[in-house]
């Protein structure tokens, strides 16, 4: 479990407002015909495939990553506009102005962040995403089943499925704004400082190894009283070491933290750590290597569309492996159907 932990809106009163979303309609699955443009594409249009490409994910040359994404679309017949990333100005601004400019389908080379900050613009549209993984950990791609090499990767964009994909809005109660989205999971506790020690220097030096190593060096992290609300129940009270609520729960090596997660059954799985002695640690990893973990004394599940959790000091946030600072509570809420992603045909998604 502590390498599972790497991977990572009930109201309490009248006065709070239920975080906002509006449910796309349940989009059907697309097939994708090879040799045939992709629904929409006018026959002028099909020859160009937009990219948005951040040039910081993962390890490797981007120039390299760059060459390999535009020589797999030529294969096909295809050129390749790609739109770089940098601080000013993120996936979301060019996702957003990609969709300005019409386009029909999507393309993204980048980590987990940068994927999920371009679904942020497509919630509600039928512009479906491609995902090229280039990050460190790529749990979209695991949960996803999507092809790890890029010819693979474009293949699956042009000529896969259409699916639809629930994502999920998180508030922090200590921030004034609209929110963050999260695809995979988001919590607070042991997973995120997991996810604040495991900084971008070390994955440069040690790829997945900072995780494990930051885990490890965790275990130890005291439990904090929780208060938790899910959907219109009664809340309930926990100790507890982290709290994850998850929309996919599977991480590299295709263990499942979360075994009951799915991306497409408009639920938030909510996972409550609450491991304290080695025995509890040693059990929950033997179970999650082992594909048997459900829940026992170190570890419970909860199922809500909605929820709020509220510690009894500050902890640590992170959404989708990426560090958020710390708050005392957030809430979040499941988006169904809200986004679309091209998927290989075979994908048991």
């Amino acid at each position: 479990m502590a390498a599972g932990a790497a991977a990572t809106a009930a109201t309490t009163s009248d006065a709070e407002t239920d975080i906002e979303a509006t449910p796309p309609p349940a989009a059907e699955t697309t097939t994708i015909v090879e040799g045939q443009a992709p629904p929409g594409w006018a026959e002028d249009d099909r020859k160009c495939v937009t990219v948005i490409f951040n040039p910081v994910s993962g390890q490797g040359d981007p120039e390299e990553r760059k060459r390999r994404i535009e020589e797999a679309l030529a294969e096909h017949g295809y050129r390749c506009q790609h739109l770089v990333t940098t601080k000013e100005k993120g996936a979301r601004h060019f996702a957003e102005e990609a969709l300005r400019d019409g386009v029909d389908l999507l393309a993204v080379s980048g980590g987990d962040g940068t994927v999920v900050e371009t679904m942020a613009a497509l919630i509600g549209t039928n512009v479906p995403l491609a995902i090229f993984p280039a990050g460190t950990g790529n749990l979209l791609s695991v949960n996803l089943a999507l092809p790890k090499e890029v010819p693979q990767g474009v293949h699956a964009a042009l000529f896969g499925d259409k699916r639809p994909l629930d994502i999920a809005r998180i508030v922090l109660d200590n921030r004034d704004d609209e929110g963050r989205y999260f695809a995979i999971l988001a919590g607070a506790g042991y997973d995120a400082k997991v996810i604040h020690d495991a900084d971008r220097e070390a994955k440069n030096r040690f790829g997945l190894f900072a995780y494990f190593w930051a885990a490890l060096r965790n275990l130890g992290k005291k439990s904090v009283v929780t208060r938790l609300f899910l959907d219109d129940a009664r809340p309930f009270r926990r100790r507890a070491k982290s709290v994850m609520v998850a929309n996919m729960g599977r991480i590299q090596g295709g263990v499942d933290v979360v075994p009951d997660a799915r991306p497409d059954n408009g639920m938030l799985e909510v996972t409550i750590l609450k491991a304290e002695s080695l025995r509890d640690w040693l059990s929950l990893v033997w179970s999650a290597l082992t594909r048997t973990l459900r829940e026992e004394r170190a570890i419970e599940y909860r199922t809500a569309r909605r929820v709020r959790v509220e510690f009894a000091f500050p902890q640590p946030i992170q959404f989708d492996g990426e560090d958020a600072g710390h708050a005392k509570s957030f809430r979040a809420e499941i988006i169904p159907n809200a986004v679309q992603v091209m998927v290989p045909k075979e994908a048991p998604v």
